[in-house]
């Protein structure tokens, strides 16, 4: 990885130990490699700061911090953005799974568009089994007042984060 990577992909976690090792896989085993991973343990008491210490001990991407006490959904979210040093910016959930090629289609979305802020992706629902149960499809919402603003964002400038919140 390079000192500055080119995304940053921002993981808020707290007691999700359950799927977490899952997620983490599915992140790390990305076509597309610049990238790291930031997970903001919000004081978990599963096992999740086992795993995610693994995680970080073997794959320089992964930078683990666990902050001493929970300080609650937000300012988790926001420490871990104000963590991040990418040029790029992406959310992830410790219950998520993705796609192999995801980051590189999204990463090459905004590459191939200069004028395009924010590249997002469909996803489903899945169950136990990783059958998609309930499949969602996102367009952009050119009647909004923030025509250039769509739903569950991949990757975006961390200026658009930081302006919409």
């Amino acid at each position: 990885m390079t000192a500055q990577p080119r995304l940053s992909i921002g993981l808020p976690v707290y007691n999700g130990e359950e799927y977490l090792a899952e997620s983490l896989d599915a992140l790390l085993g990305q076509t597309y490699e610049d990238f790291e991973l930031v997970i903001s343990d919000n004081a978990s008491t599963d096992g999740t700061e086992d795993i995610c210490r693994k995680y970080a001990a073997r794959d320089a991407r992964v930078r683990y911090l666990r902050l001493p006490r929970n300080v609650g959904a937000t300012p988790n979210h926001n420490y871990v953005f104000t963590q991040c040093r990418g040029e790029l910016f992406k959310w992830a959930s410790h219950d998520d799974l993705y796609a192999r090629d995801l980051l590189r289609a999204c990463v090459q979305a905004l590459d191939e568009r200069p004028d395009v802020i924010l590249a997002h992706a469909d996803q489903a629902v899945i169950d136990g089994d990783g059958q998609v149960k309930v499949p969602y499809e996102y367009t952009l919402a050119t009647d909004s007042p923030h025509p250039r603003s769509a739903s569950a964002p991949c990757c975006s400038s961390p200026a658009v984060t930081t302006s919409t919140g």
